[in-house]
């Protein structure tokens, strides 16, 4: 199977527009033969969260829309068209005020899969309410995989059930942080190594091979052009996609702090 993983820079409440861009992106799969593409956490409304003053629970609330809804229905008709399934991070209303931190999977019959992010960061969850302990996978082209989201995969349970379930292949889409008071830089190159070196070993290449699964690692682009913006976040977001195989081998990986889309290539056997 031929996947694509997209670094994509989503502004938040920007949903028309990163809609947009997430097509583009899939036509763009498509015809370098990929049968699923895969974005990161937050592709479709973008991050709220507590340190982006202008963030607004109420902003959110009027943006999250039910699985399926609008938005997974244009992604499906896309989906039919292109010949390929998408993974999508979206804001999923649900009773209550605050909505899901969803990713969803969605081929030309809709949505197949739905994985709701078990434990809303510190940042998120004034914003965010958590999924409890629901983990299901799911099957692509006779291929079985789940779906872990950003923080979630500090959690080496959280993949330990997922392989129990069957999966051979953990998607984990991503708006992966870097704190400033890790002090681990003042340039992007910087921050991105420490990523690399860092989050990226632990969450994916050790991952596939203590469980001999394939990881897909897929983050977002941070939103400021310059590192010197928004002084007053406390993160960064380093743009930093990868795959590993079972035995933590690296398949591909992009630059980082770019958009960008990777295409690799899975064999289980």
């Amino acid at each position: 199977m031929r996947v694509g993983l997209v670094t994509l820079c989503s502004p938040r409440g920007e949903r028309d527009r990163n809609l947009e861009k997430i097509l583009e992106f899939g036509k763009q799969a498509a015809e370098k033969g990929c049968q699923l593409v895969l974005f990161p956490e937050y592709s479709v409304n973008g991050s709220w969260v507590t340190y982006d003053r202008e963030a607004d629970l109420a902003d959110l609330h009027s943006q999250a829309e039910p699985i399926p809804g609008p938005t997974t229905q244009i992604i499906a008709r896309a989906a039919r068209d292109l010949g390929l399934a998408f993974g999508v991070g979206i804001a999923e209303k649900g009773l209550t005020r605050k909505p899901f931190n969803a990713y969803a999977i969605i081929t030309s019959e809709g949505v197949i899969h739905v994985q709701r992010k078990l434990q809303p960061t510190e940042s998120e969850i004034a914003f965010y309410r958590g999924g409890g302990d629901a983990l299901e996978t799911f099957e692509l082209g006779g291929v079985p995989f789940g779906v872990t989201i950003c923080a979630d995969n500090e959690t080496p349970a959280i993949h330990d059930r997922l392989c129990e379930k069957g999966a051979k292949v953990i998607i984990e889409p991503h708006y992966d942080c870097v704190k400033k008071f890790q002090n681990v830089g003042n340039t992007w190159e910087e921050l991105i190594e420490f990523n690399r070196v860092g989050t990226l070993r632990r969450r994916a290449e050790e991952l596939s091979r203590r469980l001999g699964v394939i990881s897909m690692y897929i983050d977002a682009k941070d939103p400021r052009e310059s590192i010197s913006d928004r002084k007053d976040w406390p993160h960064y977001v380093n743009g930093k996609s990868a795959a590993f195989g079972p035995d933590g081998e690296l398949l591909a990986e992009n630059a980082g702090n770019e958009e960008s889309l990777l295409v690799v290539d899975i064999d289980l056997a």
